[in-house]
């Protein structure tokens, strides 16, 4: 497989995207991140480095090694809520199919960049000062990483940051006795080009996913306290600085990963043939645990086509949608607001109606609110989204919690927040 085919499927995805042809709204992001991943892969092994797909299984272990790594940071946002999804399927089979392929690309993506960045003769050397280690600097390594790990638990609104840097602390000291390349070892060595490297790659990577994140349907919303008002894409500016240190991480925790089998050498071939079996099912049902116990807490909207959509309309009206050709709120949005076209579409529906369907649809897309969010607000007395530019971020989760308890869902004041400051600015 060479870049020209992953390139024309990113190309005809954005284009099903730009047209609003299904399912791609919803499945945009992995029609971009799997044939990133495969374009980039292809290009490094232009410079040099052999393709991840021609190493026997690497990629599918590389996968679903993602998949339960990156599930540690979905159960960690249990409790720190800085992050919630919005517009997934209704099906849970498809939800978590569709949730497993997305968190399957995180090493893969990561490690496909970092070693095409690896194959480029400028980024393969650069000389700093030889790094002195000793063993006080290695507790004092081991002790902030348990620091960084345990304080975002405890005080999720203050230091939610060091979530991102937490295994590098931990695991780096590990790696530089134990596994086969080392960071640590490389700056004792006065080389800092393959950190700056994968920082590098991460800033990448970060660009990537946030882009195909944005112009989804399915996609996640951050709530990061203080950071909301300034942003590229979803991602608030600041919060692209956490990108470079994943991506080290992300490294850091593949080296530590492939340094196990030699740290249990001694083990009888039987030993570790049980230990990895252990380690593989105890990581899968993990994985489906957190899949199952975040879906009510991190999950706040599921998407439904017109046709569904059964308490904001009536028979009669989605009968006359979709004989108009409208099967999303997307499209229903995009034909009226194209000139002459509404009249045509609106057919059965007489014009006060027809505007009052148009401002549910801008409600429902209004930062992925979905159609049970607008059936709740609507029972709050909003209808639109300058009604929801009104309230308060306090007094809407509060009003939510006292008339549907438990249904309204978590993190609600920090969600109310980002739906009623994005109705108070103008549409980016």
């Amino acid at each position: 497989m060479d870049v020209a085919l992953p390139s024309i499927v990113i190309v005809a995805a954005s284009v099903g995207l730009a047209l609003g042809v299904e399912p791609v709204p919803s499945w945009y992001f992995l029609l971009l991140w799997w044939p990133y991943v495969f374009a980039v892969d292809a290009l490094g092994g232009r410079v040099g480095r052999r393709p991840l797909r021609e190493q026997r299984g690497l990629l599918l272990r590389l996968a679903g090694l993602s998949v339960a790594w990156w599930t540690l940071f979905e159960a960690t946002n249990l409790r720190l809520g800085n992050w919630y999804y919005v517009m997934v399927d209704p099906e849970r089979s498809v939800r978590w199919l569709f949730g497993f392929a997305a968190f399957a690309t995180v090493l893969p993506g990561v490690l496909a960049t970092l070693r095409l960045l690896e194959g480029i003769p400028v980024l393969r050397t650069l000389r700093v000062a030889r790094l002195e280690w000793s063993r006080g600097k290695e507790r004092a390594m081991l002790a902030l990483g348990a620091f960084c790990l345990l304080s975002p638990l405890l005080w999720p609104d203050r230091f939610f940051p060091l979530t991102w840097v937490s295994f590098v602390l931990l695991l780096a000291p590990w790696n530089r006795r134990r596994a086969a390349r080392s960071f640590l070892r490389d700056l004792e060595q006065g080389d800092a080009a393959p950190l700056c490297r994968t920082l590098l790659a991460g800033a990448l990577c970060g660009v990537v996913w946030e882009a195909g994140n944005y112009w989804a349907r399915q996609k996640w919303v951050y709530t990061v306290p203080g950071f909301e008002e300034l942003k590229l894409f979803e991602m608030p500016l600041l919060g692209f600085l956490g990108f470079p240190p994943f991506a080290v991480e992300c490294v850091i925790v593949l080296r530590f990963v492939e340094s196990l089998p030699g740290a249990a050498a001694s083990w009888s071939r039987a030993a570790r043939r049980v230990a990895a079996v252990g380690a593989a099912l105890l990581a899968a049902l993990g994985t489906l645990l957190v899949f199952r116990v975040s879906e009510p807490v991190s999950t706040d909207s599921h998407y439904l086509p017109l046709a569904e959509m059964e308490e904001l309309l009536s028979a009669d009206e989605r009968e006359a949608l979709a004989r108009g050709g409208l099967r999303s709120p997307e499209q229903l949005l995009g034909a009226a607001a194209r000139p002459g076209e509404a009249g045509a579409f609106g057919v059965g529906l007489d014009a006060a109606r027809w505007d009052e369907i148009l401002e549910t649809m801008r409600l429902v897309t209004h930062r992925g609110l979905g159609a049970r969010r607008v059936v709740q607000l609507r029972a709050l007395g909003v209808t639109s989204v300058e009604d929801l530019s009104a309230r308060t971020p306090a007094g809407l989760a509060a009003a939510l919690r006292e008339r549907f308890g438990a249904e309204a869902g978590c993190f609600l004041e920090r969600r109310a927040r980002v739906w009623i400051d994005a109705a108070r600015r103008p549409e980016r």
